[in-house]
């Protein structure tokens, strides 16, 4: 718990303690693709004495689907910039809404200043509905970061592409499976290791 406060800490310093000129707010969304890696083992109540010990199945999945996001900030200055996310995503296993905070640290290339390299770092909270009744809905700390680059179009519009790395923090342990007899046919256990976001948006400074 201490680690997971002081990431979120980290980001909101770094922020505040970015120097401040004539800050440029802004709104904007984003469409792009998630992937979300799960794990997961079932162990059946029943075990066969044949096969000798526990007859455990691992799995592992990979989940490919589209991502959509809104988010609201301000740039603090040519080099800085800092904004709140909300994004949503859907899979075959759980839905996801993401509700993040985010510093970006700006890097410009070439001498127009419109075309500008960003990295930074992301923390806030996932909220998960597993596709199942037997998993209640669930809210889980997220940590990572992010990188891509940014077009500025004009004085107002703005384009980028990036993409985003976040750390999960949702596991579910030994949860009974039942049968339509209401028996229970073994546990098993589950977790959302990590999803990865590649994402194009725009955004309207005012």
């Amino acid at each position: 718990m201490k680690t997971k406060a002081l990431i979120l800490a980290s980001v909101m310093a770094t922020a505040i303690s970015a120097p401040t000129m004539a800050a440029d707010w802004f709104i904007g969304g984003g469409v792009g693709a998630q992937q979300n890696s799960y794990k997961g083992s079932y162990v059946p109540d029943i075990q066969n004495p044949i096969a000798g010990g526990p007859q455990t199945t691992h799995v592992k999945e990979t989940e490919n689907n589209a991502v959509y996001e809104l988010r609201a900030g301000v740039y603090l200055n040519d080099a800085n910039r800092v904004y709140g996310t909300y994004s949503y995503n859907s899979d075959d296993f759980s839905k996801q809404q993401s509700f993040l905070m985010s510093y970006d640290y700006l890097v410009g290339l070439g001498d127009s200043n419109k075309l500008n390299w960003f990295i930074g770092a992301t923390a806030g909270v996932n909220h998960i509905s597993p596709d199942t009744s037997a998993v209640d809905s669930d809210n889980r700390f997220v940590w990572g970061g992010q990188t891509g680059v940014m077009y500025k179009i004009n004085d107002n519009l703005s384009t980028e592409i990036g993409y985003r790395y976040l750390k999960q923090d949702y596991d579910v342990n030994n949860q009974p499976v039942p049968t339509p007899y209401n028996a229970v046919a073994g546990t098993e256990t589950a977790s959302l290791n990590d999803s990865q976001q590649l994402y194009l948006s725009v955004d309207y400074r005012f």
